[in-house]
């Protein structure tokens, strides 16, 4: 391990003065075909061609699993939502007894959408509708799915009691399960390809279709730091056939406390100066807005720590200290 770290260091360090091309730096995503994945692929191409590096996208089955390899520099990137961030870091709720206190927030990277997903003949109209309903749920190798579920429901003045439970591993699974008629309705999130599989599926019902969330915003804003948002119909937006409410929550471009100061400056930079080249990448990053580039992310026990290198750069730009 101490050598792997060695090497790891060398690269970044070396990739500062550009002598680093053969070096690999991991990022960490989720599966192919989530909007992580897509996003770590555009940024990490955006970095190999301006920064010098070799970054290899990294999937895995959810973000419980790749954040701790992040906090012990088995890789040296990946994307953290707002949860996320704040469980990891305080040890607590999937990360319980597990505080993984060397991760470093560089910037948010870019907004989810998180909303109710049925077949598009569903008598369902309306969050309140979804008591009683089967859906997916546990989602224990990405269990940070769980808590969205919990928000959504929330706003609907609902809870995991008021709905029939289908375990399932992942959102990519309890999507795909809505698709084969094994669940009624879906908490998933807006673009990602498991809902087009399901539209295929389901084209004999119309296809699928996005269901507002509730009025109660508070209490989800509670379970998860999120906040309404209007989604209109997009090409790339399967399920979104009216203009929708959705939750929209934050990720974070997010590293360890191994990463230079420097090469995180550099790297913020980039991002900060590149919207137009990493839309085209994937229209995914369409919510990424470089004149809202921080957030005071804050748990029970105080705020998660962003990286030196992101803080400097966040001054300069006059965005430190983050909005709250």
């Amino acid at each position: 391990m101490n050598f792997h770290r060695g090497v790891i260091a060398f690269a970044l360090a070396a990739s500062v003065s550009g002598a680093a091309s053969a070096q690999t730096i991991g990022f960490g995503v989720n599966p192919q075909g989530s909007l992580y994945h897509r996003i770590g692929v555009a940024v990490s191409k955006l970095m190999n061609d301006n920064m010098g590096v070799k970054v290899r996208v990294q999937p895995y089955s959810g973000s419980s699993t790749y954040i701790p390899l992040l906090n012990r520099d088995e890789i040296q990137f990946a994307l953290v939502n707002v949860s996320d961030g704040v469980h990891a870091t305080e040890g607590i709720d999937n990360f319980k007894g597990r505080p993984q206190t060397n991760l470093r927030l560089i910037n948010i990277m870019f907004l989810l959408r998180f909303a109710f997903l049925v077949p598009n003949d569903s008598p369902i109209k309306r969050a309140e509708d979804m008591r009683g309903l089967r859906m997916p749920t546990g989602f224990t190798s990405q269990t940070t799915v769980q808590n969205l579920l919990k928000a959504v429901l929330a706003s609907a003045n609902l809870t995991l009691k008021d709905i029939k439970p289908y375990p399932t591993p992942n959102v990519f699974k309890g999507t795909a399960l809505l698709g084969e008629g094994k669940v009624q309705a879906v908490g998933t999130g807006a673009g990602i390809a498991a809902i087009q599989k399901a539209d295929i599926k389901l084209r004999k019902r119309g296809g699928v279709r996005f269901v507002s969330i509730g009025k109660n915003i508070a209490a989800m804003n509670a379970v998860v730091p999120s906040s309404g948002m209007v989604v209109n119909p997009a090409p790339h937006l399967k399920g979104v056939v009216a203009p929708t409410t959705m939750m929209a929550f934050r990720a974070f471009m997010t590293t360890n406390t191994k990463a230079s100061d420097e090469f995180v400056y550099r790297l913020i930079k980039l991002l900060h100066t590149n919207k137009k080249a990493l839309v085209g990448m994937t229209k995914a990053l369409g919510t990424f807005n470089p004149k809202v580039m921080s957030f005071d992310l804050k748990g029970a026990n105080g705020a998660v720590p962003y990286h030196p290198g992101a803080i400097k750069y966040l001054k300069e730009i006059g965005q430190w200290p983050p909005a709250s």
